[in-house]
């Protein structure tokens, strides 16, 4: 197999935020060995013009969808507003176009249903784009559990807290796609996918049940009608439970990537900011655990140059996608799909377990936080 082709559906609006569809334009020309960026599509013409010419190689530019996945691409990033991601992914898997789709994978539960059973159907593969769950701390831990450092794991934590209000509004002051969710659901569930779905990578598990309380939004955002701060918590098919709580409109610093495990033979927390630091505890290796002289915590850190080697010894290019090098190895896997060498990563059933959970949340705030059971899309599930 020669390069692959690539299509970039979303090119972003660089005067909110970053832009997405250059963050992995950039990421791409780290392997431009292996794929090229021959087109963006944008319903914004001016935006979908500057992202190809900023491809380069001749890259074309569309407004139309149909147009662009009849161009010949073999493979599309999906990186537009939440409510496209499951009609532009199906478009290209009937296609038989290699898909990966930003987060979260699905806005209802019959787009869930409609986009499993594209990908059950398609010849391509599709890779959920869960970017956070390739944080070096997240795998570090991951291969600790996988030896067996923390016994059997049976509870989780993820938070991702972050004040995003400046993306409401376009440099222009008219509301952007976010800014245009309101009422008491947005339109796209709980945003818990970079929160859970780390979690769910630890435990190697899937959400059966969950339970959703949150605050109204009119608390610190008078303009806005809704919820805030998402408190979610579930049980897995194994037995285990988690906690996630989401806030994207609080006034305060970030942590947006917090997570915690416990297992019988250990425990780790990540760093919550001013100075603190990733921390584990292991039993057999550290301090025994007691009432009254407590155990310690120790340096999560210490434990990278045995276990995660290469994340330590990638080069800086790997830093171009925007989230540290969640991107590089997000792109590397994503490549090796389509190649056929190994399985998708995040496959579109493991997508909808990050995803659905958040769907499920709104039906349980509106029972007032009644347990809520969370379909199985795989052939078979409920």
């Amino acid at each position: 197999m020669g390069r692959i082709k690539f299509g970039i559906i979303g090119a972003g609006n660089p005067g909110v935020g970053s832009s997405r569809g250059d963050g992995f334009i950039r990421i791409l020309k780290v392997f431009s060995d292996q794929a090229q960026v021959t087109a963006v599509c944008d319903i914004n013409a001016e935006n979908a013009q500057r992202a190809a010419e900023y491809a380069g190689d001749g890259a074309r530019a569309f407004t139309e969808l149909d147009a662009f996945l009849d161009f010949g691409v073999d493979a599309v990033v999906v990186a537009t507003p939440v409510k496209l991601h499951v009609e532009q992914s199906v478009a290209a898997l009937r296609r038989d176009i290699h898909v990966l789709s930003e987060v979260p994978a699905a806005h209802t539960m019959e787009a869930a249903r409609e986009l499993a059973e594209a990908a059950r159907s398609s010849k391509a593969t599709y890779m959920f784009g869960e970017n956070i769950r390739y944080l070096d701390e997240v795998e570090l831990v991951k291969r600790m559990v996988a030896e067996g450092r923390f016994g059997e794991a049976y509870y989780a934590e993820g938070e991702y807290i972050h004040d995003c209000k400046d993306l409401w509004l376009g440099s222009d002051g008219r509301p952007t796609w976010r800014g245009q969710q309101s009422g008491k659901a947005p339109g796209y569930g709980v945003y818990c996918t970079h929160s859970l779905g780390p979690a769910l990578y630890l435990l190697d598990d899937r959400v059966v049940q969950v339970a959703a309380l949150a605050n109204e939004q009119a608390v610190v955002a008078s303009e806005r009608s809704g919820w805030f701060n998402f408190t979610m918590l579930m049980r897995t098919a194994k037995g285990s439970v988690v906690k996630v709580r989401v806030d994207t409109v609080s006034n305060r610093p970030h942590t947006a990537s917090y997570y915690a495990l416990q297992g019988t033979k250990g425990c780790y927390e990540s760093s919550r900011g001013l100075g603190d630091e990733a921390k584990v505890w292991l039993m057999g290796e550290h301090e025994e655990s007691h009432v009254f002289d407590s155990a310690k915590w120790h340096r999560l850190w210490e434990y990278a140059e045995r276990h995660i080697p290469d994340r330590l010894r990638v080069g800086e290019e790997a830093s171009q996608g925007g989230h540290g090098t969640c991107e590089y190895w997000m792109m590397k896997d994503f490549l090796a799909a389509i190649r056929g060498e190994k399985a998708p990563a995040i496959d579109v059933y493991r997508g909808l377990d990050y995803t659905v959970p958040g769907l499920c949340a709104l039906e349980s705030m509106e029972k007032g936080g009644a347990v809520v059971g969370v379909p199985n899309f795989r052939e078979g599930g409920a």
